[in-house]
């Protein structure tokens, strides 16, 4: 007991006085510490910031205990190239596997809706107007029977009647002020006459749940809910089974894959497919999708935790980079200390403690970097990320790992390589010479750091092309100064529709008015199967559809190849084809497709009477669709309006004049189209932001950490640059001398980083189905942009040692 007191008590005193050692070291050499404290903490700051994003977001609804035995059924159904993957499935699909599946405890449908609730004024006030867009869902009691969605009034039962409606808590509030007074309260939609009743108040779902739920509706409220239709798929309309325990899911699988041939029509060339899809890989997927409007798939929240890597691994290779360099001036100590007896094991510590001490500094200031950090970087990739070590100890650990790794990645060799001299050649200040090991790992780690700099900046300039290219290739139509409204569709509404025309007309600052389904480019589009010339067989995929009345060619400048542009009615009296759909038909002349007949899906039989050029009615990641143009009134659901570019704020305050004259107790919600368009590309513009705050941090931590080498490397080589100049070299002789070594390592790293870099961007322009060529100016914009940065590092630190006076560094000599 004594002697564990004893040896307890020495390892005490050691520890004190390595520490001791350590922070009188770290003192003596400030500009050292400085200068590796501030990498590490940029580092570790920007390892700990994604840490803490990923963690968040891969936590959403982890909180379901019978998530392993839920599923979503998914289908895969025939497009205009191939099998295209849809979260929704067929109206029917639920009530068919709650028949033909025993293995099923519960199937659920949850549809999204878009709706505008009102709100009933008191007493004559106005009505309340808020915007429930995707975030209004039909659903069965029993999906709170798979998902653990708890309700704090009323009962999940109460759906399963018509008009009724749960909301959650804080949409309750919004509502009647407080969630406690809402239960029985009324509200309606928009161009929907009927009152719903609140029924239920469901407690909040967390801020990173793939269920935006604000209010969920009784399914039989769903218009479609009685539909029998299998060839009919709606996106939103989702199945969600949770299958009994012990359930073989293979054989689940099999026995799904003969609805092919029991529910559709064998003749059917569209029939879908389905599949189970398990709860626990649809946060993450990128092929079917979920509900979440801000998602990100498994391929970019690994290219965050590589991105993250990288620049904590360029902070340590700076690290050891400097210590091996510092460690030279501090050869003498080493050499004092192994004479006056410490054995390589003493120093080994001492020098670690010294790498302790500045990563523990380092991982402090990161913490209160990321603290500040965090709401701005949350607000950007649309999460809020908690930094709450009370509540969330795997974060305290997280940290403590990281202080941990950095300190042994960046420490533990530089302290071998310090430890290691022999005291004699430590004594006369040898050792710069007689290690060429160390000199050869630092070329390597330089490499390694220029490298990775260099395919940031490759990257960088890149993806700022293809966005560039995004936003000035032309779409094939006119967007510019487009005012997008939503219309209410009730029939009396459809019957004021020229009213309004005719009023927006009327004013100076419009220019043309247009009725339509949707605009030329959505991601809203409306795809269906449609018979060609009387075949009694359908086409074997499917187009779409887009009504629209006779001013929309003109307005949005569409041109037309052959026939003649929509004329005006209320139905159906003649299809547009795109060309892209001409051709798919296998017609290459326009003029022989004319006067054909097509019937679509549920629509009349008409003939073509017209041939329209090709324009993207998709984002320009995807190619173009068969579009087809139709006039239908019945269909229209939103008015474009052609403002003149002068004083558009007061025309669109104008507009909503109208509207509210022409609608009354609508919701007037007008948008620019063209910043429509823009939001396609919000994930590549996120993508550039990202990596051009990466490549910035890159290039000044090896900027930074370049410019203390070559200070300690020129101290180094003083006399070595006295007796050159004695000799007679000249400034621009010294400096290039100094440069030699860096500009070599330089062009290693552009010859390992241009392959490197043109086989990543390559593989990422595959994604796009309209996209650059591979451009070598960004290559070449780096390699040069990197050597010059070298030169001039090297140049402004050593400028001044080179055009000094020899004598002064010889004159002990």
């Amino acid at each position: 007991m004594a002697q564990a007191s004893l040896l307890k008590e020495k390892w005490s005193d050691m520890f004190y006085i390595n520490l001791k050692i350590a922070l009188r070291n770290l003192w003596k050499h400030r500009a050292y510490t400085i200068i590796n404290t501030i990498g590490l903490s940029i580092g570790m700051t920007c390892a700990l910031v994604i840490f803490l994003f990923i963690r968040q977001y891969l936590s959403a609804d982890n909180f379901h205990p019978n998530a392993d035995r839920i599923f979503r059924v998914v289908s895969l159904g025939n497009g205009t190239d191939g099998k295209v993957p849809m979260m929704g499935v067929p109206v029917p699909m639920a009530n068919a596997l709650r028949t033909d599946f025993p293995q099923l405890e519960k199937v659920a449908n949850l549809v999204q809706g878009y709706h505008l609730v009102e709100i009933p004024g008191k007493d004559g006030s106005a009505k309340q107007f808020h915007k429930e867009y995707g975030t209004a869902f039909y659903t069965d009691p029993a999906l709170f029977d798979i998902f653990n969605f708890p309700w704090i009034v009323g009962e999940p039962v109460s759906l399963g009647a018509p008009n009724h409606v749960a909301l959650t808590q804080s949409t309750a509030t919004q509502y009647f002020g407080s969630w406690q007074n809402a239960m029985g309260k009324k509200l309606k939609f928009s161009g929907d006459e009927t009152f719903y009743e609140v029924t239920g108040i469901i407690k909040d779902l967390p801020k990173n749940t793939d269920f935006p739920i604000h209010l969920v509706i009784s399914y039989q409220n769903f218009g479609n809910a009685l539909s029998t239709r299998w060839n009919s798929v709606n996106m939103g309309h989702n199945c969600y089974v949770m299958v009994k325990p012990n359930t073989d899911i293979n054989q689940l699988q099999i026995q799904l894959n003969g609805y092919t041939k029991k529910y559709y029509d064998p003749k059917d060339p569209l029939a879908n497919t389905h599949l189970f899809q398990s709860f626990a890989s649809i946060h993450l997927d990128a092929k079917f999708g979920n509900f979440s409007p801000k998602r990100y798939t498994s391929s970019q929240i690994n290219s965050l935790r590589i991105l993250g890597s990288l620049i904590l691994l360029i902070a340590c290779i700076n690290f050891i980079n400097m210590a091996t360099a510092q460690a030279v001036s501090r050869s003498k100590e080493v050499g004092i200390r192994k004479v006056l007896g410490s054995n390589r094991k003493q120093l080994l510590v001492r020098f670690i403690a010294e790498t302790f001490v500045i990563t523990f500094v380092a991982i402090t200031i990161a913490c209160i970097a990321t603290e500040i950090a965090l709401p701005v970087v949350g607000n950007f990739l649309g999460q809020q990320i908690p930094f709450n070590i009370i509540d969330f100890p795997v974060i305290l650990i997280f940290i403590f790992a990281l202080w941990l790794a950095v300190s042994f990645l960046a420490g533990l060799y530089p302290a071998v390589f310090v430890s290691g001299y022999n005291p004699i050649n430590a004594l006369k200040n040898k050792v710069s010479q007689g290690n060429k090991g160390a000199w050869s790992l630092r070329s390597i780690l330089l490499i390694f750091q220029f490298t990775v700099t260099l395919i940031f900046i490759i990257g960088t300039l890149v993806v700022l092309k293809q966005i560039d290219y995004f936003k000035n290739k032309s779409l094939g139509f006119d967007n510019h100064a487009v005012l997008q409204i939503n219309i209410p569709t009730d029939s009396i509404s459809k019957t004021r529709f020229n009213t309004f025309k005719q009023k927006l007309l009327q004013r100076n600052g419009v220019e043309m008015v247009t009725y339509a389904y949707t605009p030329p480019s959505t991601s809203s589009n409306n795809f269906t199967s449609f018979y060609f010339n009387n075949s009694p067989q359908k086409t074997d995929f499917l187009l779409c559809n887009k009504p629209a009345d006779e001013d929309y060619f003109k307005m949005f400048g569409l041109k037309m190849i052959a026939g003649k542009p929509l004329s005006k009615s209320d139905t159906v009296s003649g299809y547009i084809l795109n060309e892209t759909l001409l051709h798919k038909l296998h017609f290459k002349n326009p003029e022989d497709v004319l006067g054909k007949y097509i019937q679509l899906n549920r629509r009349p039989l008409a003939r073509i009477i017209g041939v329209v050029k090709d324009f993207n009615n998709l984002s320009l990641h995807g190619d173009i669709s068969p579009v087809i143009f139709y006039t239908n009134k019945e269909e229209y659901e939103s008015a474009f309006v052609k403002l003149n570019p002068l004083n558009m704020q007061e025309t669109v305050k104008e507009i909503g004049a109208d509207f509210n004259s022409t609608f009354p107790g609508q919701f007037y919600e007008p948008s620019y189209y063209d910043e429509y368009i823009a939001n396609y590309y919000i994930v590549e513009e996120k993508t550039a932001v990202l990596l051009s705050f990466f490549t910035s941090v890159a290039i000044f931590i090896s900027c930074f950490g370049l410019f203390a080498l070559i200070s300690f490397v020129a101290v180094q080589r003083t006399k070595e640059m006295a007796i050159r100049k004695v000799l007679g070299a000249t400034t621009i002789e010294l400096i290039s001398t100094l440069n030699r070594a860096f500009i070599k390592m330089i062009i290693v790293a552009n010859l390992i980083a241009w392959p490197l870099a043109y086989i990543l961007l390559n593989k990422w322009l595959q994604g796009f189905a309209y996209k650059i060529d591979l451009p070598m100016l960004p290559f070449i914009f780096a390699g040069l942009g990197s050597m010059g940065i070298i030169i001039f590092t090297v140049a402004l630190r050593t400028y001044k040692m080179t055009t000094s006076n020899p004598v002064e560094a010889l004159k002990y000599e």
